[in-house]
């Protein structure tokens, strides 16, 4: 069998989509990453994509982001998709108002003064969002380091946070929820059951949206390079939107 961590894996099926449940990624997957997390745009042809897969699958496609779920609202603008915000945190089917997990505590305020400290120091930007503070270090490529040592050692101090690192961001968490317990409620939902689940993304925290989706007989689709456990791999975000386009023909 293949090990995980070669990079290595199959261009996905052309699938009928009106069979699946489609959770995507949006930074990456479905918007090309800039450098100003503020700046990311969905493309014209990409939101059209999105209108079309709505209407083959009665509407079972989410985004699942690690953003927060207004950030994403921004982003896809008139498109009014089912999303999942915050690394799983917060999650909306529907038009409805959305939920956000219950029995979650907030991150400790002291935590994130140290965080929002550590920014000032280094010359990273921190970024506040529902159940996680974030460090963004796409500017300053030479702060990783430290990014991730520093993310690692708060966390290691509180047995309710986690550290999550990604493309040039460290976060610190909440334990207890993520993308692959979204991709778990989201199927247990009437839009979404009966179909074969298809999660797709490409950093480090879409691996639990992989696992999730693999185990209830779907794929996942990994963009980029890097090691995984999904099953498929597409090289970039206009392969994906070709896939797309390739399987509602």
């Amino acid at each position: 069998m293949e090990s995980t961590t070669l990079p290595h894996r199959s261009l996905p099926p052309l699938i009928p989509a009106r069979r699946y449940a489609f959770f995507l990624d949006l930074d990456g997957t479905l918007a090309p990453i800039v450098d100003n997390p503020e700046d990311a745009c969905l493309p014209e042809r990409t939101r059209h994509l999105l209108t079309r897969l709505m209407a083959a699958t009665d509407g079972a496609v989410a985004v699942i982001s690690g953003r927060a779920m207004a950030d994403v609202d921004r982003i896809l603008g008139v498109l009014q998709l089912p999303v999942s915000g915050s690394h799983g945190l917060e999650l909306r089917v529907g038009s409805a108002a959305g939920e956000t997990s219950q029995d979650i505590q907030g991150i400790p305020a002291a935590v994130i003064d140290r965080v929002e400290e550590f920014a000032v120091l280094h010359g990273v930007t921190s970024e506040r969002k529902p159940g996680a503070i974030a460090l963004h270090y796409r500017k300053s490529p030479d702060q990783e380091g430290v990014c991730r040592a520093f993310v690692d050692t708060l966390t290691g101090e509180y047995p309710s946070l986690r550290g999550l690192h990604g493309k040039m961001v460290s976060e610190v968490a909440l334990n207890g929820v993520d993308k692959g317990g979204a991709v778990e409620r989201f199927m247990a939902s009437p839009a979404f059951a009966d179909r074969l689940p298809v999660m797709v993304g490409d950093d480090v925290t879409d691996e639990d949206g992989f696992r999730a989706a693999q185990a209830q007989g779907g794929f996942g689709i990994k963009i980029g390079q890097g090691p995984t456990e999904a099953q498929h791999r597409i090289a970039d975000v206009a392969g994906f939107a070709d896939w797309l386009e390739e399987i509602m023909r």
